[in-house]
């Protein structure tokens, strides 16, 4: 849209010119009319304009005058002389050093727009320019935690002095873009609107001065009406007019955004200002229900489990954490339970459609980021169990039937856990349900069975040479187990057996 000042000293022109333009077309814009150019000087810095049409004579500040003085101090501000015949000579020189267009009265309706539409068709073309290179700039800078440097500082020119942000979350892009069209047009803000990811857009608003309280409430009630009907959140920062807030800016109305997954209306609208900012302690959340969760993991209790992630969730939306933070403890939940169920990483790895970071951040309340982390969580869970139901017979057989071959070797309890993918602890339960015996008791047995079988069969072998094939290398310690487990000493069993 072009936005024109005209500055004639009589009414009628002026007038008659603003009501000729303001028909045309609603690209064109006539934001003011004035008799004189210091009227119009006055007011420059309240405006945002882009083409000033003034005559040559007026009593205090003549259309020269304000050519030179739109030149030197608002450069992108294109200038249109109107003159008569007779003046002309005598303004070309100032025309073409101060490269504005010139029109000659009585003002050609054809040429005007002529002049108008080009004029109009170059501004967009710049704008378009100038806005990719700025939204690439911006983004940049979203994204860089650290300071950015004075060169990339430099480089970023914001089209008004105050910047103000928006922060837009939800399930289209239809609001925000009928929004920003309708702002753009009835308010006359300039906008840039960047899609940071799927269902999140951020907005920066530029202004002359900073909102005010009825900017904000009249932003929030265009909002709503472009919003009708649809889930909607939207989070803005405070104004400012310093660059280097740009990120601290985004995240702040980011903050406010991100409320809104508790707040129960379908549109969330809320100022930084708004929102309260509580004291949350997200690790002693999760230690409170961590060693409880690792004991239900160890027997796959499955309704523990998820009573346990449930009892997390509801001190977590008590503390109304913020999503990034949930996501947080759901990291720490995964790699819990990666310790105790050693399949399921693997299972989650292979997981189709995961994408849970993204399904949490674009999650419109906190019941359906729980949802979300629950289903996902369960169902590797059920798998895990229902895997080693199917297996836990065989599972216990393989295990004897290695010991039976192996006896004589070290058996490490995570060697024999990972043979048959379970865990220790769960092995160790599992194998004292199946045989009444623990791993350590049952490898004794094994081990004393032969022992007893060469004490028997093999007399020219030595007592130390038979607990060293039995896995027994201190002969002192074999020595003493076999005489606890079995009652008597090698020597004794040995002279009992041979007589």
């Amino acid at each position: 849209m072009l936005r024109i000042a005209i500055v004639d000293d009589e009414i009628l022109i002026r007038e008659g010119l603003a009501r000729m333009i303001s028909k045309e077309s609603t690209k064109f814009l006539v934001i003011g009319t004035y008799p004189d150019g210091k009227n119009l000087l006055d007011e420059l810095p309240t405006l945002q304009l882009d083409v000033v049409i003034t005559d040559i004579r007026m009593p205090q500040i003549n259309g020269l005058e304000l050519i030179k003085q739109l030149k030197a101090n608002h450069p992108q501000i294109r200038s249109i002389l109107m003159s008569g015949f007779v003046e002309f000579n005598y303004a070309r020189e100032a025309i073409r050093s101060s490269a504005v267009d010139y029109l000659l009265k009585p003002i050609d309706k054809v040429q005007l727009f002529e002049l108008l539409y080009h004029l109009e068709e170059e501004q967009e073309s710049s704008r378009n320019k100038e806005e990719r290179h700025r939204s690439g700039l911006l983004l940049t800078l979203l994204h860089i935690e650290e300071p950015p440097s004075p060169l990339l500082m430099s480089s970023l020119t914001l089209p008004q002095p105050y910047f103000s942000v928006f922060v837009f979350k939800g399930r289209s892009r239809e609001p925000v873009c009928s929004c920003a069209d309708s702002l753009r047009q009835e308010k006359a803000f300039s906008i840039d609107s960047l899609e940071i990811q799927n269902g999140l857009y951020v907005w920066f608003l530029y202004s002359t001065i900073p909102l005010s309280d009825s900017d904000w409430n009249d932003i929030g009630d265009r909002i709503r009406i472009s919003a009708s009907g649809m889930t909607l959140h939207v989070g803005t920062s405070s104004s400012y007019n310093d660059t280097a807030k740009l990120r601290q800016a985004y995240l702040d109305a980011k903050l406010a955004c991100n409320v809104g997954i508790y707040n129960p209306n379908r549109l969330h609208y809320a100022n930084i200002q708004q929102v309260r900012q509580p004291e949350v302690n997200i690790l002693d959340s999760f230690h409170a229900i961590k060693e409880p969760l690792i004991h239900d993991l160890q027997i796959l209790n499955m309704e523990g489990v998820l009573e346990r992630v449930h009892t997390l969730f509801s001190e977590l939306k008590s503390q109304q954490t913020a999503p990034d933070q949930i996501l947080r403890v759901c990291r720490w939940v995964e790699e819990t339970v990666q310790k105790e169920l050693q399949e399921f990483e693997t299972l989650y790895k292979g997981a189709p459609d995961l994408g849970l970071d993204e399904r949490i951040a674009s999650s419109m309340s906190f019941s359906e980021i729980e949802c979300v982390f629950t289903d996902h969580f369960s169902s590797i869970l059920s798998e895990i169990r229902t895997h080693r139901l199917e297996m836990s017979g065989t599972a216990i057989e393989t295990i004897k039937r290695w010991i039976s071959a192996n006896y004589n070797q070290h058996a490490d309890l995570n060697t024999l856990a990972n043979m048959v993918f379970l865990t220790p602890s769960y092995l160790s339960k599992l194998f004292k349900q199946e045989t009444g015996l623990t791993l350590t008791d049952y490898i004794t047995e094994i081990r004393l069975r032969k022992a007893k079988h060469l004490l028997k069969s093999a007399p020219d072998l030595k007592i130390h040479e038979i607990g060293a094939e039995v896995g027994y290398g201190d002969p002192a310690y074999f020595n003493k187990l076999f005489k606890r487990v079995v009652g008597v000493t090698p020597n004794e069993y040995k002279r009992i057996s041979i007589v």
